[in-house]
């Protein structure tokens, strides 16, 4: 009766260290997982434009924008840059030295021109606008692509918020444009897949053409940030957007480990000397 009795305080106070150890003492484990979205097989409201929360698994919560033609929320939709529409300027292909893009995210025109029973026909906002990400963390930002960025009265600018709000990065595009042309010259197939890079921001030519049809990729080495906003002071695409975010898996410490066995391992001696003792 004695040795039962010892042997379920051991085996609780055994339990009880051994939770202590497994829930106090662990590490995270800083695996990344890395996220591309290219507006493909996207969901759509009842009239065409985007479901901006899609992608909320992904910890993207939410899309957004201003209109700058109508200073209200903006609608955003997806153009099919391999196929003609209202916006040729944004198609993508051999034609402009550029791999097909498929589908890229834009500020919807509201010019009363493209809605047409009860839907829209996609077509960019030629009056430009804001287009906004939210996360629901703090992002590492990898890179961007944007299409048509210097044809539309200059002024395009990136903003990068980080967790705590203050900025993390903030560029005016065209001056990476005005370092490529006193780089590589006026002629712009000079410059194709050529890069620069200016405060932190690397920026490669993958077109053969500027202004319609261009193509830039934007890349970025350690930025991290919560929100992150595009402006365009007339027409322009997003083709891509790349970030990675940390994994909060929780892994044992070593040292918890350790002690994790020499608790057990104290445990059962002292069982065993009780035993001799009985």
């Amino acid at each position: 009766m004695f040795l039962s009795t010892t042997r379920k305080k051991l085996l609780a106070i055994t339990t009880g260290l051994v939770a202590l150890v497994a829930t106090g003492t662990m590490a995270p484990n800083a695996q990344a997982k890395d996220f591309t979205l290219d507006f493909e097989n996207v969901k759509t409201n009842a009239d065409g434009t985007l479901i901006t929360t899609q992608w909320s698994h992904w910890g993207l919560t939410n899309i957004s924008g201003v209109n700058d033609r109508t200073n209200q929320a903006a609608k955003l939709n997806t153009y099919n840059t391999a196929k003609k529409g209202r916006d040729n300027d944004l198609r993508t292909g051999n034609r402009w030295g550029t791999s097909n893009q498929g589908n890229v995210l834009i500020i919807q025109e509201e010019d009363g021109k493209s809605f047409r029973n009860g839907v829209y026909t996609a077509d960019d906002e030629a009056k430009g606008g804001n287009i906004n990400f939210d996360f629901n963390q703090a992002v590492k930002l990898n890179s961007f692509t944007l299409l048509d960025i210097d044809d539309n009265g200059e002024g395009i600018n990136f903003t990068g918020l980080g967790q705590d709000g203050t900025t993390a990065v903030d560029f005016n595009i065209d001056a990476l444009i005005t370092k490529l042309t006193s780089t590589y010259g006026t002629n712009h197939i000079d410059a194709y897949n050529k890069s620069v890079t200016l405060n932190g921001v690397t920026m490669t030519q993958k077109s053969k053409k500027r202004h319609d049809n261009s193509m830039f990729e934007f890349s970025f080495a350690n930025t991290y940030v919560s929100n992150i906003d595009f402006f365009y002071p007339g027409s322009g695409a997003i083709a891509d957007l790349k970030w990675s975010t940390q994994d909060t898996t929780k892994v044992p410490e070593p040292a918890g480990v350790a002690a994790l066995f020499l608790t057990t391992g104290l445990a059962g001696r002292r069982l065993r000397q009780r035993k001799q003792i009985t």
